[in-house]
């Protein structure tokens, strides 16, 4: 995740100022977040639409393909994509693609159980998403729109740590470089 060099001089000015920065991150943090979730509704949307065999298992024929980048679809599988890089036992080595597919699918047939354990059987509580673009539409069932939902979170997750971590590592640097001449500090002593 990278922040703009905009958004690195905004940050600096405004704690030079003595005001509170987060307001820039998370100014970033809701654009890009509801960006993805716009994109990923018309996505949905299409692949809802366009999929003939309609029976449950649309998602994950359009969402999980080994076709996808493998960010996309660690994201859609409902996990992020540091906590599989993060799942060799610690050890500082690559995880291969056919274990991230493995890990993927098997987090999805997870989601998928506990989705149908919670809603087998309760109709206290019923949620489908209408997505409406143009003059198509798709309605998702609450299995689906649960799904759905857990991609979103997964992903502003995501987006959240990405930011902020981006953040101070983009402006730490800048913002000593920018005390140190403010206060005349030679740049021989920068380090």
């Amino acid at each position: 995740m990278t922040i703009s060099r905009e958004l690195v001089k905004e940050i600096i000015l405004t704690l030079l100022n003595a005001n509170d920065y987060r307001v820039h991150v998370n100014k970033e943090l809701n654009t890009q977040f509801l960006n993805f979730s716009v994109d990923f509704f018309k996505k949905v949307l299409i692949a809802k639409c366009e999929d003939t065999r309609i029976n449950e298992d649309w998602y994950r024929r359009e969402f999980l393909s080994e076709e996808l980048p493998m960010d996309d679809l660690i994201i859609h599988s409902g996990l992020n994509v540091k906590t599989v890089s993060n799942m060799r036992d610690g050890s500082k080595r690559k995880v291969p693609k056919d274990k991230k597919i493995e890990i993927c699918n098997n987090n999805y047939e997870e989601l998928l159980s506990m989705i149908n354990e919670l809603t087998t059987g309760d109709d206290t509580v019923d949620i489908k998403l209408t997505i409406s673009l143009n003059d198509a539409s798709a309605r998702l069932n609450i299995s689906e729109s649960l799904i759905v939902i857990n991609t979103l979170a997964v992903k502003r997750a995501a987006l959240r740590g990405g930011l902020w971590s981006s953040a101070g590592k983009r402006v730490e640097k800048p913002l000593m470089r920018t005390l140190c001449g403010l206060y005349q500090v030679p740049s021989s002593s920068f380090r």
